[in-house]
């Protein structure tokens, strides 16, 4: 709970004790309750007051869909299960069954694709692209102010408290935002209430903890309050933390860090994966987990035959199936991370979840095989089921918001063309073995070896490889430390023994390598952190970045200091070394001229080459180190407050940190802008490491301040050759052993893109198909400098061939406002900005519905964009000078009133009448006269009415009959606003008319009907909502029947009965009522018991006029104006027997109207040209007989 304290409310608020959140301050002579959070009166008796008792939250349980009678033969899902063990009735499963399929349906995939629920999240198509204005045009709109995407809307509706769902994958490529999508699943699942235990579990590595949760909300990367709400959860932490704009400032961010540090606290619990094995450890032993959303990030770390976190893999596995209403969301862009199989062990985890395990009984041979794969029917046909059960896909290669990957080779860099024959032992590799090359898209940059490096390899022969002979080789997520051991366990000799093979790859220190062999090249300078060193007697130089020195040990590190020379832009540089790695190469940039960002050079006084670069725009050159807290190599910088000089605007081109090392602590879960270069300096035995790398520097929206010809990354995979070209060196046979897992894992990769559930939904983000860009081939410029011909677009190859049946019927049965509710927020801020751009016109200005749908995302639904439009125009919006308000098929902004002299202190705000605010624009003054300009709008009104300046009855009923919702308002807003007093001209007197006619039927309201209500000094102060008041389908208008026995059971006589209608007509009026506040230029509704609302009623009077319930007595017809839709409209009740219920007056014949006007005037008979005009006599005559019910029933008293 937020401490009570009214000093961080705007003045008129205070904290409520048990929400925690700013409200209105109680009226004088009330407090608010502490144990009810309500206001009382001050000393006031009673009954005390029920204790809250404040509960956890716990997701919520929807029945369970009955499974279908039938289940295709071929699908290993085919038993029935249900999803939790939960009780409903079944009348409630019958609902859930209408709107979701159970998880054993054959069809699910396509139910499920097109219930309308999750197909209004449906990726459009994207335009034609004719030029590249108009690839920046779709960039801009798609990188610009923070959205969240349909994607993470499907998947946070998809396992929502309204679904029976409970598991997914996530497998969603790097970059992509698959922490906001879980996210936004968990927050949608928490209640605003804080809790006594965390719903939420995130199980995640150490090293994304902050990652995590700054992406939930972050208060230190935004000044203003606008910019608060641009993230992941939009408004959520604001209203929790009661931010306002007066209190968002430096003054209080320490206090909202700690507010917000204490509140994660009640809502997530976050560990990491050894911290959870020994949670659950001490403390569910015994005890269930349930009602709990569990988030695994990067889960590909979790698995069972990864020895590290195996603990953790059998702990998760045991709170799954004791658990009960969990649900689980496992995030990964590479599942199949060290072995295709490795999909199975997270599809099981998803299966024990949703209490499945007959699936795993019947598939218990392939889940526990260690010779998977996917050219088995059985393998395929599982995949393929759970796939559309389970995995949400998306590639995460949009050419709009992500940098183009290149290869190093269309900048003339030398490559490995021709794989090697043989193997590190001199044998024959298999003929089916040989060509790997041609199956991976990556190129491989060829370095020569160093002398030396030859010569310690040749001595490394005795060393056993282990790769070529069995390549389960597993990886580590930290970094190798100096002596080589690192996160290797010491027995695990495979491990090392690759390790000790693949570092002479990089460098050599003469006749050593690792700690040892670095050691003799250098001494350190000094004993305190960090490392400072200079070279030892006989080594000086020796990693100076030229053919003489560097060249003898690392051919490759020459190499890459050669591409740094040349390059543009920022570069990335990964190692899974330190002494072996990143700290020579370090070595090696300060012999360039390089300084390092944040503490001390390593190498003591460089000797710094004679041709060192010159980059432009950048006179000094800085790199810096991310990798482990050891200060001994990171001194007192921190990764994050290297990260904001990385992404800063000043950094876009490397102006202050040009040179990017890390480590693989940093190679998950940071994000780097405008990278342009990206160098893996070794392989290992699978390439899912290396894209968790390269998703470092290419990822969504994060090269967009640079310009198209330079949105692109390339990417040099580093090896090291022998000179004997046809024998494989280490290095290449690394890439060799992955390729072969590679090709496995693309197969199940297709698999998957092909079935996944929401396959057809996201197409158009997983497939962009040459034919939209019609531009012709652009130039694009490489790191390298090089300037190369590009046609965007994906081979049709890569299309996805989504699983369902395209003749599926769109389900809307569960289809209401409440399902999409949360894509509003977004399109109403498309529309209001829309809106804001047309403001400065001075004419009429009409946008129609398919422009504005354009500009909103194309098919957008249109249930959602009209209800878009009127959440934010219903009933209309005045804007100082102009009427918003919905016309026709399309949204019209007219002029009304303009004021020369303008008063620049106050801002002009875009109203809704509900008092929330659609924008801000510029200042400007209220006006007080009428312009020339507002004239002709109103005139154009006035032009549609009767005005009869000697006849009252007649012009009123043109005002009812001859108007609608939009131009009530709009003439009532005149009215409020510029109410000529004296009348100068035939349309001030016009104006003066009608406003008596007005409020002369209680719909204008004056200001001694209010006497109290001191915010507008104008004659006219407010009015009765017309438009929300009545509808036609209310019966207050029919007298009660005496002789209706039914009726006079239910109303216990006459009296009560129209006791009945009085209630309702006043708590209609209450609602209906609107005081216009001049000083704010906008309405307020009047509070149930408040002054103005006794003042009103005390000038009011209900004649109580209603119309008789029998007409067989009356001598003349009846009548009553009712509102229909946006219009009113004028129903007749005739003389007769039987009970009436009134018809619309133009469906009658002129016969009958002519009955009419004869009972009504005896003798007389009337000729009109339309029953349109015909009825406006009639509804004249009956007013004038007091014989027309008007709303609103309460009159002034006097008028």
């Amino acid at each position: 709970m937020i401490k009570n304290s009214s000093k961080f409310c705007p003045d008129n608020k205070e904290i409520n004790p048990i929400t925690g959140r700013c409200v209105l301050k109680c009226k004088e002579g009330s407090v608010r309750s502490k144990i009810t959070g309500k206001c009382e009166n001050n000393g006031k008796k009673g009954r005390p007051a029920k204790k809250i008792q404040v509960s956890v939250p716990v997701v919520p349980v929807p029945p369970v869909p009955r499974q279908p009678k039938k289940i295709s033969s071929l699908s290993p899902v085919s038993s029935s299960s249900s999803l939790v063990p939960s009780v409903s009735t079944k009348s409630s499963s019958r609902a859930f069954e209408l709107y979701y399929p159970h998880l054993d349906d054959p069809d699910f995939t396509t139910k499920i694709t097109y219930n309308k629920e999750f197909l209004i999240h449906k990726i459009p198509d994207y335009p034609i692209i004719e030029n590249a204005k108009d690839f920046d045009a779709v960039s801009t709109k798609l990188c610009g102010k923070f959205d969240k995407m349909l994607y993470q809307h499907f998947i946070g509706q998809f396992l929502s408290y309204r679904t029976p769902y409970r598991s997914a994958l996530l497998y969603h490529g790097v970059g992509v935002g698959k922490t906001c999508s879980a996210i936004t699943i968990a927050e949608a699942l928490l209640s605003s209430q804080t809790n006594t235990e965390p719903m939420i579990w995130v199980i995640m590595p150490q090293s994304l903890k902050n990652s995590f949760k700054s992406q939930v909300f972050n208060i230190d990367d935004f000044e203003t309050l606008e910019g608060l709400s641009n993230q992941c959860t939009d408004h959520t932490y604001i209203k929790l933390l009661n931010i306002y704009k007066s209190t968002f400032n430096k003054e209080n961010k320490e206090r909202l860090r700690s507010e917000l540090k204490a509140l994660l606290k009640t809502r997530y619990n976050i560990f990491t994966y050894d911290r959870f094995a020994k949670y659950i450890k001490d403390n569910y032993t015994n005890k269930i987990v349930e009602n709990k959303v569990i988030i695994i990030d990067e889960a590909h770390n979790i698995r069972s035959t990864n020895k590290k976190v195996k603990d953790t893999y059998l702990a998760l596995m045991k709170c799954l199936e004791k658990g009960v209403n969990n649900r689980l969301v496992l995030l990964s862009a590479t599942p199949m991370y060290n072995e295709p199989r490795d999909i199975l062990e997270l599809l099981k985890l998803l299966l024990i979840n949703d209490k499945r395990s007959h699936i795993l009984q019947e598939h218990k041979k392939l889940f526990s095989n260690k010779t998977f794969t996917i050219d088995d029917a059985n393998v395929a046909e599982l995949i393929r089921n759970l796939s559309g059960r389970y995995i949400s896909y998306l590639k995460g290669k949009n050419p709009f918001t992500f940098a183009l990957k290149l290869n190093p080779s269309i900048s003339g860099i030398k490559v490995l063309e021709d794989a090697p024959t043989r193997d590190m032992t001199n044998k024959a590799i298999k003929k089916e073995h040989l060509g790997w090359l041609k199956n991976i898209d990556d190129d491989i940059v060829i370095s020569t070896l160093g002398d030396a490096q030859k010569k310690l390899i040749d001595s490394l022969e005795n060393i056993a490889f282990e790769g070529d002979v069995d390549d389960d080789i597993d990886d580590d997520s930290g970094d190798v430390s100096d002596d080589n051991s690192g996160d290797v366990s010491d027995d695990d000799d495979k491990q090392n023994n690759n390790m000790k093979l693949l570092q002479p790859m990089n460098i050599v220190y003469d006749n050593d390598i690792g700690i040892k062999g670095f050691y003799n090249f250098f001494s350190k300078t000094k004993d305190t952190d960090p490392i400072e060193l200079k070279y030892t007697e006989g080594y000086k130089n020796a990693l100076s970045p030229d053919e003489e020195h560097l060249g003898k040990y690392s051919g490759k590190f020459l190499n890459v200091c050669n591409f740094i020379r040349k390059s543009k832009g920022i570069v990335v540089i990964y190692s899974r070394f330190l002494i072996s790695g990143i700290i020579p190469i370090a070595i090696c940039l300060e012999h360039l001229g390089y300084s390092r960002e944040g503490t001390n050079n390593i190498l003591k006084n460089a000797d710094i080459v004679k041709d060192k670069p010159v980059y432009e725009g950048i006179r000094h050159p800085k790199y810096c180190i991310l990798t482990s807290d050891k200060k001994e190599y990171m001194g007192n910088t921190k990764i994050d407050d290297l990260i904001k000089i990385i992404n800063s605007d000043a950094n876009q081109d490397g102006a202050k940190i040009k040179v990017i090392l890390i480590t693989p602590v940093a190679s998950e879960g940071l994000s780097f802008y405008n990278t342009r270069e990206i160098h893996l300096i070794e392989p290992w035995y699978h390439f899912n490491r290396a894209d968790q790398i390269i998703g470092r520097g290419i990822r969504n929206c994060r090269h967009n301040r640079l310009t198209i010809e330079k949105r692109n990354v390339s990417v040099f995979m580093h090896a090291s050759a022998n000179d004997d070209a046809s024998r494989e060196s280490i290095d290449i046979n690394a890439f060799r052993i992955s390729t072969r897992k590679y090709i496995e894992s693309k197969k199940v990769d297709k698999l998957i893109m092909d079935n996944a559930v929401d396959c057809h939904l996201m197409k158009n983000i997983n497939y962009f198909p040459r034919s939209i860009f019609k531009l012709e081939n652009i130039d694009i410029q490489t790191s390298q400098g090089a300037v190369i011909k590009y046609h965007f677009g994906d081979d049709e190859r890569d299309e996805p061939k989504c699983n369902v049946d395209i003749r599926h019927k769109i389900n809307t049965s569960g289809y209401r406002s409440e399902v999409y509710k949360h894509l509003l927020p977004s399109i109403k801020t498309t529309l209001r900005t829309i809106i804001a751009n047309k403001l400065t016109e001075d004419t009429n200005t009409y946008i129609d519905f398919e422009m504005l749908k354009d500009a909103v995302g194309g098919k957008i639904d249109n249930d959602i964009l009209m209800y878009a439009i009127k959440n934010i125009l219903y009933p209309s919006i005045f804007l100082r000078g102009k009427y918003i308000t919905r016309y026709k098929d399309g949204i019209l902004i007219s002029p009304i009133d303009i004021q020369e002299n303008r008063d620049v202190g106050n801002n002009n705000k875009i109203i809704r009448y509900n008092h929330e605010m659609l924008d801000i624009v510029k200042p400007a003054s209220p006006a007080k006269d009428a312009s020339p300009d507002n004239k002709v709008v109103i005139q154009k009104l006035l032009d549609k009415l009767e005005i009869d300046g000697k006849d009252i009855h007649k012009t009123t009923i043109s005002l009812y009959l001859n108007t609608t919702a939009e131009d009530f308002k709009t003439l009532i807003l005149y009215i409020l606003q510029s109410y000529p007093s004296p009348a100068l001209d035939t349309f001030d007197k016009n104006i003066q008319f009608i406003s008596g006619c007005l409020y002369r039927q209680g719909i204008l309201i004056k200001g001694d009907d209010i006497p109290s209500y001191k915010e507008n000094d104008n004659e006219y102060i407010g009015y009765i909502n017309m438009y929300s008041e009545n509808s036609e389908v209310d019966n207050a208008y029919i007298q009660y029947n005496e002789n209706d026995k039914k009726a006079f059971i239910k109303y216990k006589g006459h009296s009560e009965y129209i006791k009945m209608l009085d209630e309702m007509q006043i708590k209609k009026i209450k609602e209906s009522i609107k005081l216009y506040n001049t000083s704010t230029q906008s309405e307020q509704n009047i509070r149930p018991g408040s002054i103005y609302m006794t003042e009103y009623f005390r000038n009011r009077i209900n004649n109580k006029n209603y119309v008789p319930h029998d007409m067989t007595n009356e001598k003349t017809p009846w009548g009553i104006i009712v509102r229909s839709k946006n219009k009113y409209i004028l129903k007749l009740f005739t003389t007769g027997d039987g009970k009436k219920t009134g018809r619309v007056c133009e469906t009658y014949t002129e016969e009958d109207h002519n009955t009419m006007i004869s009972q009504l005037i005896p003798g007389e008979k009337v000729k009109m040209k339309n029953k349109k005009v015909l009825c406006s006599y009639i509804a004249n005559i009956l007013l004038r007989k007091n014989k027309l019910i008007l709303f609103p029933l309460y009159k002034p008293k006097t008028t």
